[in-house]
């Protein structure tokens, strides 16, 4: 009996435990209810202070705009009427409300307006001022904002937004100050939490055991995640030295094998007229596993998609018609500023091939995004290198080109004792056929010029665009006679586009030649341009050469004394 009785007490004190516990747990809910709605209620209160501090900051903004847009168009910005209006719309928006909470402002007239009521005489003080303006007497409308005092009335606006705001401060301040105290109680709440949490430990064990595991996973798997983005990183770092598509692949092998290895891959890039993709490198696969060197853009899920696409090699779903072999393939399109640029390939085989793929697509749309990102930016030099030294209707060279190019051409021909000689070509009434036929038949004719003249160069020889109608043909080692009759065969082949274009067309050529038509760049370009004008003046569709010129073959840089013949340019056709 007595161990009885002595046993019973530590059962009513364990009772008691329980009835404590539960009810501290309903007072810490209860309080942390409270708490939480008192501090989402100030939270509240103090997101709507600051809107309403940011609109009226925006108000206020508009209105300072509007009134200097409008002076900048009354100083003849005309583009800042555009500005003005969309600022007044602003002001007369349903935002525009938050000016009545402004107390009335001293209009500089004796007396004190709603803010909204000035605002209201400032849009039409302008409005008039512009009028005045677009009507050709933009100082009576800098005289009309004078004597209304326009500027003076917003810095009394201003004055009172300044002191809203102040209050406003003051006010989110008190939240603050309301909302700390909330969030102090509900820590308090939190740590009398963890106190009811550390009895709970005692029947959880197996629990903290199980989430002890599930964060050490979580922890190897964000290192593991680290280490990808820093390899990752270190690929985009090294992509922005790649000069050209071999060290940009040089690079994606790298970094696949190290973030995914395991899988064989492979890069596939659109070509220049984008009508298909081809084959740009692999890794990881056999020499005797080939894959195809192209693919039709029409034949992949994936690119039609957008989006990662996986083939099988059981054929069990939806497989791309260019899906060969019996290897699961992961396809990820690589996209770049809203534009395809390309296909990466994972490939993967056994029983769990699928499952194995689904695991890396995250690695490799990152894979994918670096690499496309690459290709871009490899892609926007060369285009920029071609819109600098190419003329954008016919695709030559352009002038600042030529003359470069010429430049060096004559160099080289006066240290080696070699010749240059330069063709001018002019298209024969040209005006004419844009008047009669359309600039874009002009256009046309100039673009099937230019594909006629360099279809019969050679590799070594330079086409360019001297302006207008006018071409200019470089031909280095290449002496007077055989330029002279290279240009006739030229000649010919304009000539022939007659045919084609349904009118006649064709070109004068003016021939000169270093050093029999002069010393420098200068001296020939005005050779060739004198000869130009007199094949002109001699009926057009010819070939002129320029007059010889005496020269000292042992010392080409060195002009003669005798002066070369003068062959004046006329400037109408």
């Amino acid at each position: 009996m007595i161990d009885r009785k002595e046993a019973l007490p530590p059962k009513r004190g364990s009772r008691l435990l329980s009835a404590a516990t539960v009810a501290l747990v309903f007072a810490l809910v209860a309080t942390a209810v409270v708490s939480f709605v008192h501090v989402s209620t100030q939270q509240r209160a103090l997101a709507d202070l600051r809107g309403q501090s940011q609109q009226l900051r925006m108000m206020y903004q508009a209105l300072t705009e509007a009134d200097a847009n409008a002076m900048h168009y009354l100083s003849g910005e005309a583009e800042a009427l555009q500005a003005h209006l969309s600022q007044i719309s602003k002001l007369t928006s349903s935002g525009a409300n938050i000016l009545n909470a402004l107390a009335p402002v001293d209009t500089f007239a004796g007396r004190a307006r709603p803010t909204s009521d000035v605002v209201s005489d400032l849009i039409d003080t302008w409005s008039e001022a512009i009028a005045l303006a677009s009507a050709g007497q933009p100082e009576a409308g800098r005289a009309l904002l004078a004597e209304r005092r326009t500027g003076s009335t917003i810095v009394a606006v201003g004055s009172e937004v300044e002191r809203v705001l102040r209050d406003t401060d003051n006010r989110v301040a008190a939240h603050d100050e309301r909302i700390q105290f909330g969030i102090l109680l509900v820590l308090l709440l939190q740590v009398g939490a963890g106190f009811l949490a550390i009895l709970g430990l005692v029947y959880a064990f197996r629990s903290s055991v199980w989430e002890a595991d599930r964060r050490a996973a979580a922890v190897a798997s964000a290192d593991r995640s680290r280490e990808q983005v820093a390899r990752l990183f270190e690929m985009a770092d090294v992509l922005q030295s790649a000069s050209d598509h071999s060290d940009a692949n040089s690079v994606l092998k790298a970094t696949a094998g190290d973030l995914v290895p395991g899988f064989s891959g492979a890069l596939y890039v659109f070509n220049n007229s984008r009508d298909r993709l081809v084959l740009s490198t692999t890794w990881g696969r056999a020499e005797n596993d080939a894959l195809p060197e192209t693919i039709s853009p029409n034949t992949c899920w994936g690119l039609k998609r957008g989006k990662p696409h996986m083939n099988r090699g059981d054929g069990s779903k939806l497989c791309c018609a260019h899906h060969v072999g019996t290897e699961t393939t992961l396809e990820i399109p690589m996209i770049a500023r809203g534009e395809i640029v390309g296909l990466l390939q994972l490939f993967a085989s056994g029983v769990s091939a699928a499952e194995r793929l689904e695991q890396v697509t995250g690695l490799g749309s990152a894979l994918a995004d670096g690499m496309s990102l690459a290709l871009a930016n490899m892609a926007l030099r060369e285009k920029l290198r071609n819109q600098a030294l190419r003329d954008p209707l016919t695709g030559l060279y352009n002038r600042r080109y030529m003359e470069d190019c010429l430049q060096r051409f004559v160099r080289l021909a006066e240290r080696e004792n070699r010749e240059v000689s330069l063709l001018m070509v002019d298209l024969d009434h040209f005006k004419r056929l844009n008047d009669e036929h359309g600039h874009a038949f002009g256009d046309q004719v100039l673009r099937d010029c230019a594909l006629a003249l360099t279809g019969s160069l050679r590799e070594t020889d330079v086409v360019c665009r001297f302006g207008g109608e006018e071409l200019v043909i470089i031909l280095p080692d290449c002496p007077l006679e055989r330029a002279a009759d290279k240009a006739e065969v030229l000649r010919v082949r304009i000539e022939e586009l007659s045919n084609t274009h349904g009118a006649e067309i064709t070109a004068s050529f003016g021939v000169a030649s270093l050093p029999h038509s002069g010393q420098t760049v200068a001296d020939l370009l005005s050779a060739a341009d004198g000869a130009l004008y007199k094949a002109k003046q001699s009926g057009r569709n010819q070939v002129a050469k320029a007059p010889l010129r005496p020269y000292r073959l042992d010392r080409m840089s060195e002009p003669t004394t005798e002066p070369l013949e003068d062959f004046p340019r006329a400037a109408a056709e």
